[in-house]
């Protein structure tokens, strides 16, 4: 959440997003809290250049542009960033291999979540041994979208909305992992909605692009075995 950091004002206070407005050093020092906190190493998580495709590259390809990192156990830590896209988290049942996944709407159409399960596939991990998460995003209460982004979605994902249609963003991606062949029990999707609660989540919509940025962090420790 956004919570426990140091800076002020519209990106109060755990910003993590650099170039958006904030001061570089109350970022960095949001970054060592995180850092503290879960025990990342310097210089931190491996991160990429999100640009709302599908690509979803190793920590070794990084940084590239690309939405997802694809990691095994003992890989460094890896972070995606977010303030309405989801952030979306596939791992083996037995902790051996993992993705992580900005999904945004376009990334979404692409079925980038589809495209993590594959990957899964090729290192040994059937869709039957994933589980998944769908972190906290904007949901259909506050996402009307215009026709031309209603067209490229099946009329299961689109709501009634007082602005007209609204994208259920979760509800896309979980259909998108059972199309994949993941259990729908095994897949858990956060219930907040970044738009809505203002005091917990930035949200690029609700607060028109000033706003302040979050990560999703994933690492798979080795095996002591």
């Amino acid at each position: 959440m956004r919570r426990g950091g140091v800076s002020p004002g519209a990106y109060a206070s755990l910003n993590l997003g650099q170039a958006v407005g904030d001061d570089d050093g109350r970022v960095l020092q949001n970054r060592a809290i995180v850092f503290q906190a879960l025990g990342i190493p310097d210089p931190g998580p491996v991160r990429v250049r999100q640009v709302h495709g599908t690509r979803i590259v190793t920590p070794g390809e990084a940084p590239v542009e690309a939405d997802g990192l694809l990691v095994r156990a003992g890989d460094p830590w890896v972070a995606i960033s977010a303030a309405d896209c989801a952030p979306v988290a596939l791992a083996a049942r037995d902790g051996s291999h993992a993705a992580l996944l900005h999904s945004g709407w376009r990334s979404t159409r692409g079925k980038i979540a589809a495209a993590g399960v594959r990957l899964l596939a090729q290192r040994g991990v059937p869709a039957s041994e994933i589980v998944a998460s769908i972190g906290p995003c904007i949901h259909a209460c506050c996402y009307p979208v215009g026709p031309d982004v209603a067209r490229e979605f099946s009329k299961e994902v689109l709501k009634p909305h007082p602005e007209g249609t609204a994208l259920d963003l979760p509800l896309a991606i979980v259909r998108a992992l059972q199309e994949a062949g993941v259990d729908e029990a095994a897949i858990e999707t956060a219930p907040e909605c970044t738009s809505c609660m203002a005091g917990s989540f930035y949200s690029h919509r609700r607060d028109r692009g000033v706003t302040g940025r979050h990560w999703a962090l994933v690492h798979l420790a080795r095996s002591s075995e």
